[in-house]
């Protein structure tokens, strides 16, 4: 049998053309993310076949040069330049996706990454829309001046990407040494030192000379000692030849591209600022047009997750009422209260969920995501922030993890800090199933016409945790040194027909993280509380010392370690509203969140026989009413919501803190300041509305 060759490619290019649309049609859903939600914020490893070869393929964040100015074009860098054995992604080859109406900004990179040495493949990506404004590009000139094979497709709808597989298969090295960009000879003997001692080709050992990373230089102390030699100033360098080859690059442009914008194109082009200028980016109704969305979208997560809900719900019960009959023992007894209920959990809250993120894909589909990027600049600005800012705050609410490490593309390393200690505030997904559970259960249900109020409330508690980003966003703006001002600079891409394919597929891919890694913690958990539920001391004066049980009644749960746990954190919850069952849901929810409903679900199976009741109701029945103080379910309904709108959300989000900012100084502040926010908040909410 023929042994299967293996070759890594890099799928690199400028923010917005396409990068990631041309990675999922080439991998479909054999990719793998990391254990994190969201836009690509790192390395994004996916696979495919092609021919009998196996393809590993990288779609790296969007660089506009090889010269990094943020910690996410940085990825780019060290991956393309890192020729060791470390680098067990290094690649074989590279794949230059462009704009077709705008290729004149793609061509800065692809001509370094060809002085790399590289082999590259030039993709043209939506064609068929520069076509209709009017840009007429020779295709067959483009490939004479750059050298190297192109390709015509358009990621989104599938077209051109088999010419892709088959062009990628075929492309070779260039076999000349020379470069296309002369540094000179005023650099000459720097160079010539460089290359000595870095065995680099010319383009490489110039590169070190213009390249002013501070993490760069840290690790080559003799490039150091070079540059001082020669007294070489980094950004000069890096100007010569931005310079330089954009007079390259303007000789090819004025030969091989045509701009004759028909009056269809240019009558669209007129509509498109109309919209914008009077509607999304108006300072007035653009912010009316955002939280009407905004409020769709919540409305939507009740009004069309309800009926899924039910029928996941009525599903479990089947299962459990039919075990029960099967076999009584320790076994079932694991399986029905410790196993079922964690399952259950993920699965029930899947619906709200997939809502919520299908509505973020389908607004950076269209492209009103940078739109709201650049309209709320305005109100970051009294923050001390700028529009990049809510990139992260807006990928929040789908994860807070990649959502610290999306604050990687901010300049500003002030602002990048104040984004990333802000950004935890905003309501995750891990939230939404505590809300929605504790909406259903202490919020009537009442509508007007499609209206539901308990929708109005889970606004609201969104609408509290960028309220509290903010707020917070404000006092580190006063607290932290002010280093220079920082500026929004971006593209608005044109809007588009959003692909419901790609939006599904990334929904689909989003959501098996969401299974397979916040899912195990919580059936972890949700066994572990079981475990300690069923098991507990049982004093026994029979010789003296004390003899545990092995299993003890279902009646005894305050006996258990579980109970005995809940019971010694009491007093300090008991001024907030919640008893020690309320207690343990607290504490097992620093894992993850949204374990706080499979714990609650599994102590009320644990104790309770009436397996086949849904959690809320159950908790209606006994679970707020147990203790006559906490007779006031709104009271303590809303001090939880309060408690978690403010609490810290998980430890990997303290990990992920701590990896950005490269010190246990901030996660651990911010752990303090948020725990005891969350406490005095919950405890004056619970004392006035008791």
């Amino acid at each position: 049998m023929q042994q299967q060759r293996r070759i890594k490619l890099a799928l690199v290019g400028n923010p917005n053309v396409g990068k990631t649309s041309l990675f999922n049609k080439l991998t479909g859903l054999n990719q793998k993310v990391g254990n994190y939600l969201g836009v690509t914020v790192d390395k994004k490893i996916g696979y495919f076949f092609y021919e009998n070869i196996y393809y590993q393929i990288v779609d790296l964040p969007g660089t506009y040069s090889l010269y990094p100015s943020s910690e996410d074009e940085e990825v780019v860098c060290q991956l393309l330049l890192n020729n060791t054995t470390e680098n067990i992604d290094y690649p074989d080859k590279i794949i230059v996706v462009a704009d077709s109406s705008n290729i004149k900004k793609s061509l800065l990179l692809f001509r370094q990454i060809q002085d790399l040495g590289f082999p590259v493949l030039f993709i043209l990506n939506m064609f068929d829309e520069a076509k209709k404004k009017g840009v007429v590009i020779d295709i067959n000139k483009l490939k004479k001046f750059l050298i190297t094979e192109i390709v015509l497709i358009n990621a989104r709808k599938g077209i051109g990407v088999e010419e892709v597989k088959k062009k990628i298969k075929n492309l070779e090295k260039k076999t000349k040494n020379d470069f296309f960009f002369n540094p000179g000879f005023r650099y000459h003997i720097a160079i010539q030192d460089v290359k000595n001692s870095y065995s680099v080709t010319t383009y490489k050992a110039w590169y070190y000379l213009a390249n002013n990373n501070q993490n760069f230089l840290k690790k080559n102390n003799i490039l150091k000692k070079i540059k001082k030699k020669h007294n070489i100033i980094s950004r000069r360098l890096q100007i010569k030849e931005t310079l330089d080859r954009y007079e390259e690059i303007g000789k090819i442009f004025s030969k091989t591209v045509s701009e004759k914008n028909s009056e269809k194109e240019k009558s669209h082009l007129e509509f498109s600022k109309k919209i914008d200028n009077f509607l999304v980016l108006h300072p007035l109704w653009g912010y009316f047009i955002f939280f009407l969305f905004l409020f769709i979208i919540f409305q939507s997560v009740f009004f069309w997750s309800e009926k899924p809900k039910k029928i996941i719900e009525f599903f479990f019960s089947f299962i459990q009422k039919k075990l029960e009959n099967v076999y009584s023992g320790p076994l079932n007894n694991f399986i029905l209260k410790g196993v079922l209920p964690g399952i259950r959990s993920i699965i029930t809250f899947i619906p709200q969920i997939s809502i919520l993120l299908f509505f973020l894909l389908l607004m950076e589909e269209t492209g009103y995501i940078s739109r709201v990027i650049f309209l709320m600049d305005r109100i970051m600005r009294p923050f001390g922030l700028n529009g990049k800012s809510v990139v992260p705050l807006i990928s929040s609410v789908a994860c807070a993890i990649p959502a610290v490490m999306s604050a990687r593309h901010i300049e500003n390393p002030r602002d990048r800090l104040i984004t990333i200690l802000a950004t935890p505030f905003m309501t995750c997904s891990a939230r939404l199933p505590i809300y929605t559970l504790i909406i259903s259960l202490v919020i009537p249900d009442k509508k007007w016409f499609f209206i539901q109020l308990r929708g109005i409330v889970l606004m609201g508690m969104y609408l509290l945790g960028i309220f509290s980003a903010l707020s917070m966003s404000m006092i580190l703006h006063k607290l932290l040194k002010k280093n220079y001002q920082s500026h929004l600079i971006m593209e608005i891409p044109t809007y588009k027909w959003p692909m419901f394919r790609n939006i599904f597929m990334t929904l689909w891919i989003n959501l098996k993280s969401f299974i397979f890694n916040a899912g195990k913690m919580i059936l972890l958990v949700s066994v572990l509380v079981w475990v300690l539920g069923s098991f507990g001391p049982s004093e026994s004066k029979s010789k003296g010392y004390i003899v545990f049980e092995n299993m003890i009644k279902k009646k005894e749960l305050p006996n258990s370690y579980l109970g005995l746990l809940g019971k010694k954190m009491e007093p300090f919850i008991k001024p907030l509203g919640y008893d020690w069952k309320i207690g343990i849901g607290l504490l097992s929810s620093f894992v993850a969140r949204e374990v706080f409903v499979s714990t609650m679900s599994s102590l009320y199976s644990i104790e309770k026989k009436e397996n086949f009741l849904l959690l809320k109701e159950k908790m209606k029945k006994k679970g707020f009413q147990e203790i006559p103080a906490y007779n006031n379910n709104i009271a303590t309904g809303i001090s939880l919501l309060f408690f978690y709108a403010f609490s810290m959300q998980c430890m990997s989000t303290l990990s992920i803190i701590k990896k950005e900012t490269k010190s246990w100084k901030w996660p651990i502040i911010q752990f303090i300041f948020m725990t005891i926010l969350a406490y005095l908040s919950s405890f004056f909410v619970y004392q006035i509305l008791k």
